[in-house]
């Protein structure tokens, strides 16, 4: 299969010429000789469209993994146990600008890129077709998610017309452009109405708007799953490579790592423990090494939209209303799709804390969105609006400020070239509450 990986440069807007990395079956090899430059509009043969969309899919896996990647050390899902730069700062709870640029620049290009190529098929093929295609709903569910990744881990947004820089905006606004593509992708065909329909239950939760949230979470099936794809020999899964091929971070310290038998969502090795792992110690040479599980080979996929979070909307919306029956029930779903016993239904609704008890209703669903969304790009979004008591200088081994950052500035490569804010500006609103 040829995939394409298109070339991209934030504010670089015009689409010509259009630059393309092709990958091929090794037995054409030696059959291949040197194009030249494929200029745009080679791009418009209709034989192609599977191959764009492909091409975005990898756009999205570009940045999903780094997501994962960075709230694992920011939040409290992994210990920050390595020796890079940005780890330093992670780990105890300082997104500084400049470690979170190229995140924010491959959403945006994931962003961009599904716009183009939607508006080059709709003139590639017939009315009725375009109306009906799954590979314009498909664009549109990983256009969707782009935007939830950006509103749910960044302070701010930017959004820019091609012509012009844009301002500094909330990020609500992501939320409201998720819930725009999202729709749209409800509009054509029929293969990706559940990605749809879960894509829009969580940007409605993200907004606060919960009854709608609720209504699109009952159409989603308890173990639907969309995922998005890493390979071995193209894209490797950087939260493996960071934690099998490297010891970035670890487990050890973390609410995970207190389970024993771990829990099977948030599985780990004790590498000081067992056989098998190539150190027991991280990049740091202090922090004890414990393995991630979840993600046990380089091509293993992360789940962007789920029936597990289907259901942890219906139960936080249950919790929200005092209904701590039908919380328990929801939450009653997910476990059994693991295997786990249920839960007795708490007592109270209670409070948030940290370390967590397990000991009412909000602690319970801390606990299960923390263990089922485990190392998904999510946790953040949590500490964030839920002002978690983690934030008021929680410790994961090494000593976190206070407050800990519950959000990604806009970034330094954005702030240092638009002229409608200042990076001091754009890191105005990094800190908690």
């Amino acid at each position: 299969m040829m995939r394409i990986a298109c070339m991209f440069r934030r504010g670089a807007w015009a689409p010509l010429p259009v630059l393309l990395f092709l990958t091929v079956g090794c037995g054409d090899l030696f059959d291949i000789q040197n194009p030249g430059q494929i200029l745009d509009t080679d791009l418009n043969d209709p034989a192609l469209i599977p191959v764009l969309i492909t091409g975005l899919s990898s756009d999205v896996s570009d940045f999903m993994d780094n997501v994962g990647f960075a709230v694992a050390r920011i939040g409290d899902e992994m210990a920050g146990s390595g020796s890079y730069g940005d780890t330093g700062f992670f780990r105890v709870g300082h997104a500084d600008q400049g470690n979170v640029n190229g995140m924010w620049e491959q959403a945006h290009e994931a962003i961009w890129m599904a716009e183009l190529h939607i508006a080059r098929i709709e003139t590639l093929i017939e009315p009725a077709a375009f109306a009906s295609s799954p590979f314009v709903a498909r664009a549109y569910v990983f256009q969707g998610i782009a935007h939830r990744t950006l509103g749910e881990n960044y302070c701010q947004v930017v959004y820019s017309d091609p012509d012009e820089y844009g301002g500094l905006q909330p990020r609500e606004v992501a939320f409201d452009s998720a819930v725009t593509s999202f729709t749209n992708a409800l509009s054509y065909g029929t293969e990706f109405q559940e990605a749809a329909h879960a894509g829009l239950a969580s940007a409605y939760a993200d907004l606060g708007q919960w009854s709608q949230a609720v209504s699109e979470a009952r159409l989603v099936d308890d173990d639907f799953v969309f995922e998005i794809f890493y390979d071995i020999n193209d894209n490797e899964n950087e939260i493996y490579d960071e934690t099998h091929d490297r010891h970035e971070m670890s487990v050890f310290a973390t609410f995970a790592g207190t389970f024993d038998p771990a829990d099977p969502r948030a599985p780990f090795t004790k590498c000081d423990e067992v056989s098998g792992c190539p150190n027991s110690q991280g990049a740091d040479g202090v922090t004890t090494h414990w393995r991630q599980e979840k993600f046990d080979d380089g091509g293993s996929e992360i789940p962007a939209l789920s029936g597990k979070e289907a259901r942890l909307i219906e139960a936080e919306a249950a919790l929200r209303s005092g209904d701590l029956g039908e919380f328990t029930t929801q939450i009653n779903r997910i476990r059994t799709l693991y295997g786990m016993p249920s839960i007795t239904e708490p007592a109270t609704a209670g409070a948030l804390e940290y370390p967590n008890a397990l000991d009412d209703g909000w602690s319970i669903l801390d606990g299960e969105r923390h263990l089922t969304l485990w190392l998904e790009g999510r946790r953040l979004w949590d500490l964030h609006r839920w002002n978690h008591p983690f934030l008021n200088g929680g410790t994961v081994v090494w000593e976190g400020e206070n407050p800990r950052d519950s959000c990604m500035p806009v970034p330094s490569g954005e702030c240092r070239v638009n002229p409608n804010f200042t990076c001091a500006e754009a890191a105005a609103g990094t800190l908690s509450g």
